[in-house]
């Protein structure tokens, strides 16, 4: 699907759409500003009664593993597949420590006429799992989705909260995985043959997947238990699982993924592959000249963090206007006039200065 605002507004960078040849700093004057687990299903937002096959059928199930401090992220997240999937009808799954009602509710209008189930996690030892690094512990929340989501769902397409939709989420809903559970596009910022060493497996290269968008089959998940034993590794390892259940994950389905198309997961070092910080993929690979599809704003620098600058940073604050969130985020953001015009030139000068880099 074309998005006429997205594509003028988007700044020139290694996935412009070859066929625009717009000056980079009209572009950036054209952006917006603007072992058993105990579960509990919440009553708020309550799982029909009937789950039969319409119920399944025509609906996206998209799951979220969020705590109340990413709400407002993933609301973007909700508010942007919204609107780049008109006509689809979605149930929004969200697996939660405990969020009140009224956040619920609030979290509902970014996706209005469309289901929430909020399914709350009750089990310690999950519960417990420290976060590491940026990542918060709702990121283990993932791995309960084949016992949360109803018995019905035979497919999820999960999604963390920092990233935002541009493309239309039912191609990713409809991949084909083959003979596969999951579905994943590669972490482009790990060296997949150390991580293989250091786990004494195969070697493959870009063989670590990113966990921030998967598209999972539960059928198979519920019968092979493979989360189950990804739990208990990240119980027995944790300390040796540098990115948390994203580590685990890798461990446990090391080679045994369908590689998706990377446009569903641009990562930030598929923009700024010169950055300073390795980048294992080529340009070819990473489909640099392409639309992106799906953009994750991976690692520390988040929209939300003061002074923060990424390429594509606009798209996050053009649906952030459009939730209840925005003065909100803004505020913590510490997001002025003056502020978003240093923003813009921070992007431009340091753009410029990548892109001599790549030369």
């Amino acid at each position: 699907m074309n998005d006429p605002v997205f594509d003028a507004g988007l700044v020139r960078s290694s996935l412009q759409p070859k066929a625009t040849d717009v000056p980079l700093l009209r572009s950036l004057a054209n952006i917006n500003p603007k072992s058993d687990f105990r579960l509990a299903i919440d009553q708020a937002s309550e799982v029909p009664s009937k789950l039969d096959g319409a119920f399944v059928d025509d609906r996206i199930h998209v799951a979220f593993g969020l705590d109340a401090a990413y709400l407002a992220h993933a609301g973007v997240v909700v508010k942007s597949m919204v609107a780049n999937a008109p006509g689809a009808k979605f149930c929004f799954m969200i697996l939660h420590d405990d969020i009140s009602a009224l956040a619920r509710s609030e979290f509902e209008r970014c996706g209005e006429g469309h289901q929430f189930l909020w399914l709350k996690i009750d089990e310690p030892a999950v519960l417990a799992m420290p976060g590491k690094r940026h990542i918060s512990r709702a990121g283990y929340f993932r791995l309960m989705i084949t016992e949360l989501a109803p018995a019905g769902v035979k497919r999820v397409v999960y999604l963390d909260g920092d990233l935002v939709v541009t493309g239309d989420i039912r191609e990713l809903y409809r991949t084909n995985l083959g003979q596969f559970a999951i579905g994943a596009i590669s972490d482009v910022g790990m060296d997949a043959r150390l991580f293989a060493d250091r786990f004494a497996l195969a070697p493959q290269r870009l063989g670590y997947f990113n966990s921030g968008v998967l598209v999972l089959d539960l059928e198979k998940l519920r019968t092979s238990n493979d989360f189950r034993r990804t739990r208990e590794l990240l119980e027995a390892r944790i300390d040796d699982m540098e990115y948390g259940d994203q580590c685990a994950l890798n461990v446990i389905f090391w080679q045994r993924w369908m590689a998706v198309d990377m446009l569903w997961n641009v990562q930030r070092r598929m923009l700024m592959p010169n950055e300073g910080k390795p980048c294992f993929a080529n340009l070819d690979e990473m489909r640099t000249g392409y639309r992106p599809k799906i953009i994750h704003f991976t690692e520390h620098n988040k929209p939300w963090s003061v002074d923060a600058w990424h390429p594509l940073v606009w798209t996050y604050y053009r649906y952030l206007d459009r939730t209840p969130y925005s003065l909100h985020v803004r505020k913590i953001a510490k997001v002025t006039r003056l502020r978003e015009i240093r923003r813009r030139i921070k992007t431009f000068i340091n753009w410029q200065r990548l892109k001599r880099n790549q030369t």
